[in-house]
């Protein structure tokens, strides 16, 4: 049955929380790293969640806003050096996922999960990968990253990576995911993130004050929600 995905997913949570709602999501036939949702995909997608608080290396938030209110006709396309990026991130997911298993042992199940907040409907997360049978942890990121943004990595999670892993943990309820990155094609890093609440309550309060820019169709401040870094 469809539910038992998000069962998987979820840990034991105080009794009175909602439950996860499974959505349709155009994302739901391929891989999710490292790909951005299509445009005009309604709500926040894990992977908009770096760029809905202006964290994001690689789009920004008013291109983010663009997008979602159906100006992408009026940006600028995206370079083709990105749509490589992508695609050999995606050509080598399966292969990173695979010695995630055989550096820690533990089975990994590909899902293309699509679910839904349970109280806020506008925030959405596509899992590809969870942990099978693992009470320490439950969902998997798969990332390949060229030589060009390796620095990125060099004190571990950036910042733009775990924005997106707190949103999946915000919207399933999971304990904790691990990140694996594999750096120019030679160095495989693991990286544990655990749940944290404070952070992401100031998540779900910023990434909400971003969507109400898009739902009264008005530009975003040109500062940080909040002024805060997460």
């Amino acid at each position: 049955m469809v539910n038992t995905r998000a069962e998987r997913l979820r840990t034991p949570r105080p009794t009175g929380r909602s439950q996860l709602q499974l959505v349709q999501s155009p994302q739901t036939q391929g891989p999710a790293c490292d790909r951005w949702p299509d445009m005009g995909e309604p709500g926040i997608g894990n992977l908009d969640a770096a760029a809905a608080l202006d964290r994001d290396p690689f789009k920004s938030q008013v291109r983010l806003w663009m997008e979602k209110t159906g100006r992408q006709d009026l940006l600028h396309p995206t370079q083709i050096q990105d749509d490589a990026l992508a695609y050999w991130s995606r050509l080598l997911e399966p292969i990173v996922a695979a010695h995630y298993t055989l550096r820690t042992g533990r089975k990994v199940r590909r899902v293309n999960t699509a679910l839904q907040h349970p109280r806020h409907p506008w925030m959405r997360a596509t899992v590809t990968r969870e942990v099978v049978a693992s009470s320490d942890v439950q969902l998997l990121e798969c990332s390949s990253v060229g030589m060009n943004f390796a620095h990125l990595w060099a004190q571990g999670v950036p910042e733009h990576m775990r924005l997106r892993v707190l949103h999946q943990l915000a919207v399933t309820g999971a304990k904790a995911a691990d990140v694996i990155v594999l750096r120019g094609g030679q160095h495989l890093q693991i990286y544990r993130i655990e749940r944290n609440e404070a952070e992401i309550a100031r998540l779900i309060r910023q990434e909400q004050a971003f969507w109400r820019c898009v739902a009264l169709d008005k530009a975003p401040p040109a500062h940080d929600f909040d002024g805060q870094m997460l």
